[in-house]
């Protein structure tokens, strides 16, 4: 396994995945796997996304259908200048045409530079949310939640964009959210559990990426509804019906970054997880840890995670 985060690669846990695919009867994906790596006949969801987690061929398909960030392809800074000066009454933002968690995306200036063909999107203020639900055969949904997404906390150390967790459930959701994601669910032919990323302004609901797989939000639903969301997955891709359970607590999750490169010595905590060795250098902007908080009463679970986010950052050794 890769010990820091100066030598880990994705395709190191994808090789070591592949030695026990004869022992497993499912292969369950989260983000950025290479699902064309493993046996499709092991694979239990969607089996065919890259239509999906390219964020451009998304757009192409959903835009007419969807209110959606106007959003261009782009080659060059000359080419994305040109679109800018065409719209100046609109902010724009660049990002990676495949990517999770916020990674690489930026408010666009004249001055940055690239090599790849990127994204051009216009910025959206707003709220972001996220709905989970679980699609069948037929490609209905039962809709689990919604969440509220924390993106680009500066109190969690995070640059503007960056995923930094969510609050389980949302409060007073969006009806639209379920209609959106029925309707996103049919057109792609879903399958387990899904989720999309939204934007609220005032009354206009903005989608902004399809994630087909397991989210963000895995552990925040496991605690607020005390269910088993890798059997409900398994259930629905099975054409099984799933009993949504009632929600029994709001759940807080954190993730806070290094503000600078540091050593943590964090202590043992049960609601502190992804702790990496006191020895371990926390280069400045990647993660420290992840922070889990429940309670029946939001304002509680609020109130816990952020003392222990105060606590991680004093944990930092000099």
């Amino acid at each position: 396994m890769p010990s820091s985060f100066d030598t880990f690669d994705l395709k190191v846990i994808e090789d070591l995945a592949l030695n026990y695919v004869k022992e497993v009867d499912y292969i369950i994906f989260t983000s950025d796997v290479n699902i064309d790596r493993f046996p499709s006949s092991k694979i239990i969801g969607n089996k065919k996304n890259k239509n999906i987690v390219d964020k451009f061929k998304m757009y192409e398909k959903l835009h007419k259908n969807f209110l959606m960030p106007l959003t261009f392809k782009i080659d060059s800074v000359d080419e994305a200048k040109e679109i800018v000066n065409n719209y100046p009454e609109k902010e724009f933002i660049i990002k990676p045409i495949k990517g999770t968690g916020g990674v690489g995306i930026k408010h666009f200036n004249e001055n940055i530079s690239f090599d790849d063909p990127i994204i051009l999107q216009e910025y959206i203020k707003g709220d972001n949310v996220s709905s989970s639900f679980l699609s069948y055969k037929n490609h209905d949904i039962d809709m689990v939640t919604t969440s509220e997404q924390i993106i680009g906390s500066k109190l969690l150390g995070a640059s503007d964009f960056l995923y930094c967790g969510n609050i389980t459930p949302l409060i007073n959701s969006n009806p639209k959210l379920i209609n959106i994601s029925t309707k996103i669910s049919k057109m792609y032919k879903l399958l387990g559990s899904n989720g999309i990323d939204f934007i609220l302004q005032k009354n206009r609901v903005y989608v902004i990426e399809v994630n087909p797989r397991i989210q963000g939000t895995f552990e925040c639903i496991e605690k607020s509804f005390e269910m088993n969301l890798a059997k409900a997955h398994i259930d629905s891709s099975n054409d099984m019906k799933v009993d949504i359970p009632n929600l029994k607590n709001f759940t807080v999750k954190l993730v806070p970054y290094s503000l600078e490169d540091s050593r943590y010595n964090i202590p043992e905590h049960q609601n502190i997880h992804d702790v990496s060795s006191s020895n371990e250098l926390i280069k400045k902007g990647y993660p420290i840890s992840t922070i889990m908080v429940c309670d029946r009463i939001l304002e509680n679970a609020m109130t816990k995670a952020e003392v222990l986010r105060k606590k991680i950052y004093n944990y930092k050794v000099n």
